[in-house]
């Protein structure tokens, strides 16, 4: 295939046409609008959300309260492989 040159018609110069709108862009639409007693939905899901980890200890609504006010925690990894292990060990000598 040839490649592209100035003035090429098949270069398309609109870009890739969008999709639509993605399930984030209506949830936040959505999010946005107010309820009846004036409350934002924002609001009314954190309550909701706090209300199922508090009334009916719900681990999967308490894990994601936890995540999101104080951070997930920190993973550690433990490398058991006796290659690498020993490859590690003559990087850490010769540094030395």
């Amino acid at each position: 295939m040839a490649k592209f040159e100035k003035g090429d018609p098949r270069i398309n110069r609109n870009g890739r046409p969008r999709k639509g709108k993605s399930l984030t862009e209506y949830l936040q639409r959505a999010l946005k609008k107010e309820q009846p007693d004036y409350k934002k939905n924002k609001e009314a899901l954190a309550e909701a959300l706090i209300e199922l980890a508090i009334k009916d200890k719900n681990i999967a609504a308490i894990r994601y309260i936890y995540d999101r006010v104080d951070g997930r925690p920190k993973e550690t990894v433990e490398i058991t492989d006796r290659a690498v292990d020993v490859k590690l060990k003559e990087i850490l000598n010769n540094d030395n």
